[in-house]
């Protein structure tokens, strides 16, 4: 009977679940939702990119992984009438996602970005069932 329960004896485990359950999913670096859709000819994928302009995004297909570079510079400034800064602020964020999305068309790509959403199409190359060898099993 003791088989058909399951058991975690894995106490590092335990370390990465406090960690990711005290810090809120916002203070994760280098993250931002990504929703990965397979169709038949396709792959689409939508990126949540709220406050970026599309001059931020960088997205590139090689080797069979798609990458998604994302980068922000903000400053905020408060002068007095003379011009002299009272407060001035700088901060920059980047975030990257990369995915591994093979048997894709790299010359049927298509994207477009509306309203902070990323929208990528990544067409299907043809495959041929000539191309696969069968191997006997003797």
């Amino acid at each position: 009977m003791a088989n058909l329960t399951t058991r975690n004896n894995n106490w590092m485990s335990m370390g990465d679940n406090f960690f990711d359950n005290f810090f809120p999913s916002n203070f994760r670096a280098n993250e931002f939702k990504v929703d990965i859709k397979e169709t038949e000819t396709a792959y689409e994928v939508k990126a949540d990119l709220p406050g970026f302009d599309k001059e931020n995004l960088n997205v590139v297909y090689d080797d069979n992984i798609l990458t998604i570079d994302a980068k922000r510079d903000n400053t905020v400034e408060d002068k007095d009438e003379d011009g002299n800064f009272l407060r001035r602020e700088r901060s920059s964020q980047s975030f990257r996602r990369q995915f591994m999305l093979k048997g894709i068309d790299e010359d049927k790509i298509t994207a477009n970005f509306k309203d902070g959403v990323l929208h990528l199409e990544l067409a299907k190359a043809a495959t041929n069932d000539k191309d696969r060898k069968r191997i006997e099993i003797n």
